[in-house]
């Protein structure tokens, strides 16, 4: 990574990323890691782009952090064991409930 920097930083989801490396795929051959990287966002990728991206800004509005929106975009806990294991060191929300529930809109 000599002579590289970073320009800016944003958390993405798996479905996000999945069309990342899908459009660098398409541009040119990828390295070993890159290719390995792609196998895995194939594999695990539930949602589409627009239906993640749909996920994280509801859960933005019950309160939930960018980061924390995009775990459980990618992840869809489908009860309360899942999303602590999301919230291992913090409590879990008062409305962790809410939170589920808007998760269960997109399994």
């Amino acid at each position: 990574m000599i002579g590289k920097k970073i320009l800016r930083e944003r958390y993405v989801t798996i479905s996000e990323a999945l069309e990342i490396m899908n459009e660098r795929a398409q541009i040119g051959e990828l390295s070993y890691e890159q290719g390995c990287a792609l196998d895995y966002l194939q594999k695990f990728t539930k949602l589409d782009k627009e239906a993640a991206k749909k996920l994280v800004e509801e859960l933005k509005s019950l309160g939930v952090d960018e980061k924390t929106a995009v775990k459980i975009a990618d992840i869809l806990p489908e009860d309360i064991d899942d999303l602590k294991a999301i919230y291992y060191k913090r409590d879990l929300p008062e409305n962790a409930e809410e939170i589920l529930n808007t998760v269960k809109k997109y399994l």
